[in-house]
């Protein structure tokens, strides 16, 4: 299925509730890491799940599907655009996130494009799928459209500052009863912390800071 076509009928409320509790989990996760300054570029942002981290700075919320956007949290600085094909002059941003996005597209391109467009010494924090994580959790790795894990190894353009991975859970714990699968995972998140620097290359989800030099 074409990546814009799938995420037009993409909601979190049609999941069952267990997938919905582990991508709160990562999520939440997500946004205890990442820091920005700037002007900022948020790359493939959905419908928002990420706005709090950019709510307070001057940004451009882009993303390939309309339907998503409609539902982002604000009505101004939205742009329905390809990410392989931005619509910005060079070097425009001081930092550009892109999380979750670039297993669905061709990564070479995207980065070449993302690297045309973030100014000389800005800053990309790139959130992936994990292709050397320890455990493989099928919810995050079977997707019915274009789904290709990536690795550091996959980021060339620009210089590598800091990386590290999070959530260091085996599938097997979809077992639990949402109830207790909730509050497992909220004792569990101080933990995941600590392997996260511990472990920079494991978890399911590799961060990857880099710059433009």
């Amino acid at each position: 299925m074409d990546v814009e076509e799938f995420y037009k009928h993409y909601s979190l409320e049609s999941l069952p509730s267990y997938v919905r509790e582990i991508i709160k989990f990562v999520d939440e996760r997500i946004m205890e890491e990442i820091k920005v300054e700037g002007f900022i570029l948020d790359a493939g942002c959905g419908f928002g799940t990420f706005y709090e981290i950019t709510k307070n700075y001057e940004t451009i919320y882009l993303d390939i599907c309309l339907e998503q956007l409609k539902k982002f949290p604000i009505d101004k600085n939205k742009v329905c655009a390809d990410i392989e094909n931005l619509p910005f002059k060079d070097e425009s941003f001081d930092t550009i996130l892109c999380i979750n996005v670039l297993e669905h597209t061709n990564h070479e391109k995207a980065l070449k494009e993302l690297f045309r467009v973030l100014k000389r010494g800005g800053r990309l924090v790139v959130i992936v799928v994990n292709k050397d994580s320890f455990f493989k959790e099928p919810i995050f790795f079977d997707f019915r459209v274009k789904h290709e894990p990536l690795s550091l190894k996959d980021f060339k353009e620009f210089k590598i500052i800091n990386y590290y991975s999070l959530y260091f859970l085996p599938s097997f714990i979809k077992i639990l009863p949402t109830s207790i699968l909730k509050r497992f995972l909220k004792f569990y998140k101080r933990l995941d912390k600590i392997l996260s620097r511990k472990f920079k290359r494991g978890g399911q989800f590799l961060i990857v800071e880099m710059v433009k030099v």
